[in-house]
């Protein structure tokens, strides 16, 4: 819906109630307050409306029978200009009608005008009472939250140092590997010899000194059989730690680093 129509949706609704407050305490000789309730109900069955727009057209109504009333023992006509300037939705027809309506009797009126004071400050005194407790409950929240991060901090400098631990393993780690290839190397290079030797052994199977060198080698090769098992198994041991510590230092990276 456009602004425009908006407006003039608006400007009817507030004309229809105080036509309608105008018509209830003439016609029907009900009090000023009365009369607005009536015609406050009224306009919420407009289909139009939303509930927000009624509170607002009830509200705007009000205050200028409250501003006019203010005025009802003198400078009325001098006030109206200005009065006319600062109403959102008055006309000349509009202001004769609100000025009939607080004329049904300056005690009647200031009785309306007390009570509307008298609402306005309940609902500031609820509201005051609402935000008191929205703040002793945010004190409370801040209270727990400070404490929240001083623990957060020292978790942190705990981490930190878990962190450097955690750097000397890792250095220590890798001082392992670095043992951990040279012994490969070495049980490499052995290997690599005994096949030579028994490669020259196999040139002249028949010689008392293929039998001899063939027990050696023979006894040798368990020796490394052995000895491969361990590095197999060692192996594998810093394989399954590696990976484990590696994949949760990269969860915590991208945790943390993101």
């Amino acid at each position: 819906m456009k602004t425009q129509e908006i407006n003039e949706k608006l400007k009817d609704a507030y004309e229809n109630m105080v036509e309608t407050i105008e018509t209830v305490i003439n016609k029907d000789g009900k009090t000023l307050k009365d009369a607005v309730q009536i015609a406050e109900e009224k306009l919420s069955d407009w289909k139009e409306l939303t509930k927000e727009e009624v509170q607002k057209i009830s509200d705007e109504v009000k205050s200028d029978l409250q501003s006019i009333g203010e005025t009802v023992n003198g400078a009325k006509e001098a006030y109206k200009d200005q009065f006319k300037m600062e109403a959102e939705y008055l006309t000349e027809s509009i202001w004769d009608k609100l000025s009939k309506v607080a004329n049904v009797g300056t005690e009647e009126f200031l009785a309306f005008t007390e009570d509307l004071k008298k609402r306005v400050n309940t609902i500031r005194e609820g509201e005051h009472v609402q935000e008191h407790k929205e703040h002793r409950r945010w004190h409370s929240d801040h209270e727990f939250w400070l404490d929240e991060v001083e623990f957060w901090k020292k978790d942190h400098q705990l981490a930190l140092k878990k962190l450097k631990e955690i750097e000397a393993k890792l250095k220590k780690n890798s001082v392992a590997l670095e043992e951990h290839k040279q012994a490969i190397k070495v049980h490499e290079r052995l290997d690599h010899e005994h096949e030579e030797v028994m490669m020259e052994s196999e040139l002249d199977p028949t010689s008392e000194v293929f039998e001899s060198d063939d027990s050696k080698e023979a006894e040798m090769h368990k020796l490394e059989k052995g000895e491969h098992k361990l590095h197999a198994k060692l192996h594998q041991s810093i394989k399954a730690d590696h990976r484990k510590i590696m994949a949760t230092l990269n969860h915590l990276y991208k945790q943390v680093i993101g």
